[in-house]
Formats: structure tokens, sequence, C-alpha cells
């Protein structure tokens, strides 16, 4: 049986003719005309929603590391992924984070801290500097301005910090990307981290040497830390323990905690502490992802 696409003619095959694979030419380009555009947006879309996560990973992070040492790193300004302990503007401290180095675009993030924050050496110094915080950096909203713990920003797509965020006075907005404007940023807001850390309540628990964390919220979670690297899960009014210096991240599933994706919450030894108000080395981990006294 011939094939369709030929004929035969004077006991010889004929193939496509110039206008046939013209034809055939012009519908290919039109296909890939409508494809490609397509592909490049949803190759956009991905690299800030992977962004956009790893900016809420960098602030469970700082409110961890906030946690363990009563302070907030200063800024790395010669590369080596590490605070230098003088500025408070420059790139991400990654290592002294446990983190990534760069975004979605091979960018690293930039961190601006407000530097009476990185010089803390307790919790009471450092929830008295969160509770009168002044000076930068400030999250702009609107025509007014607020003192923020810390700003990371990722340049986004074109690389650069755009607008009020690249002219260096340490004030920055965030708002939806456009063709000029594609940062990415989250503000690590005092009040939030007064709050996590239990800025508020008493010390409690100072003699404890671990403490036992029961899960009292009304889901299963899942657990990642020094001690438990398998993601062991922890059932409704279970419990786990948590030792002094660590640090331990709480997970929706099991799949989210072998990736290191999405914490619903950060504990640390030092925020047990503060929610165990009847020192009796145990508390308990509740809906909203706080420890509150069992």
């Amino acid at each position: 049986m011939l094939n369709d696409n030929f004929e035969m003619t004077n006991g010889k095959f004929r193939g496509f003719t110039l206008i046939e694979i013209a034809i055939i030419l012009v519908i290919l380009g039109l296909l890939i005309g409508i494809t490609l555009p397509l592909l490049s947006g949803l190759s956009k879309h991905r690299h800030y929603r992977s962004t956009q996560k790893d900016l809420e990973e960098i602030k469970e992070a700082l409110i961890g590391y906030a946690g363990i040492n009563w302070r907030l790193p200063s800024a790395d300004t010669d590369g080596d992924g590490q605070g230098n302990g003088i500025d408070a503007a420059g790139t991400l401290p990654y290592l002294d984070l446990g983190l990534g180095a760069q975004d979605a675009w091979r960018n690293q993030f930039i961190y601006d801290v407000n530097f009476s924050l990185t010089t803390t050496t307790n919790k009471s110094s450092f929830c008295t500097a969160l509770s009168s915080l002044s000076g930068n950096p400030q999250l702009q909203q609107g025509a007014s301005t607020t003192p923020q713990a810390a700003i990371v920003v990722s340049k986004g797509e074109n690389s650069a910090l755009d607008g009020e965020n690249g002219d260096g006075d340490r004030t920055y907005v965030s708002q939806t990307p456009t063709d000029t404007f594609d940062d990415l940023l989250i503000a690590l807001n005092p009040n939030t981290l007064y709050g996590r850390l239990n800025c508020g309540s008493q010390t409690g628990g100072t003699s404890c040497t671990s403490f036992t964390v029961w899960n009292r919220s009304s889901n299963a979670i899942w657990i990642k830390g020094e001690d438990y690297v398998l993601c062991p899960l922890i059932s409704i009014n279970s419990s786990f323990t948590i030792k002094s210096r660590q640090i331990i991240f709480i997970y929706s599933s099991r799949g989210l905690c072998f990736q290191n994706r999405n914490p619903i919450a950060t504990l640390t030894f030092n925020t047990a502490a503060s929610a165990d108000s009847n020192k009796n080395c145990s508390v308990k981990l509740t809906n909203s992802g706080n420890l509150a006294d069992e």
C-alpha cells in the first residue's frame, strides 16, 4: 500500500511540493508563536511562586534565629553567606540561617535589618528593643512608613531593585508586579516578632533542660530538627521534646517536611521557656502555630 503523501507518476514517487512544505512551515510557525508566550508565562509564574515560598521560609528562619540567639543576624557584605556583625544592609546571611543563597532567578536576596536588634544578648534586651523600635529599615504603605525588624527583597526577573527599593534610603515598597516593577519582599514586623517570641509573657521554665511539647492543635503534624531528621508524625494529643538551642520546624504534611518547604511554625527552646508560665517544663502547640502553657 502506498503512503497517502506520495503519488506514483511515470513509475516514480512524487514527494511534497514546495507549496505544501511552505503551508506546513507556516502552520508550525503559528503553533510555535502561540505556544512560546504561554510557556514563558508559565515559567515566570513558577519562578514567582517559588521565590514567594523562599521568602516565607526566610521569615520563619529569622524568627527561629531570634528565638535561639535573642538577636537577629547582621547583613552579609562580603559574600561569604555570614553576617559580618557591623552592617545592617547587604545580602542575606544564608549560612547563618541554614538556607539557600539565591532566588529563582539566581540572584542573592537583599537583607536589611534594624541594627539595634543585632546587638542584643538576652530576651529582655531583645524584647525591649522590639517594643520601642525606630529607624530603618522602613516599609512604605501609601504615604506613611513604619519601622520593621528586617526586610528581605528578591530583585525579581530583571535582577535589579526597582523604584523606591533601589534608591538606597532603606525605605522599601511592595506592590503588584508590573513591566517596570517586579521586586518581591517580606517584612518582619516588630509586633509580629514580639508576639511570636512571647515577649509579653513571664520567662518561666528557666530550670528546665528540655520541654515536652504537646500537639493540642486540631491536626496531625510532622516535625524536623536536630533529633527529628526523618520527619516523624506527631498525632493529635501526642508530644515531642525540644532541648536547649534546638530549633524545630512544624509541617502540615510529610512531603513538605522532607522538602523543607512551607513550615507552619518554628519552635525553639526559648519560645517554649517563655510559654511555660507554670514552670512544669510542658507546653502545647495551638491551632495558631504558637506555644502556650500546658
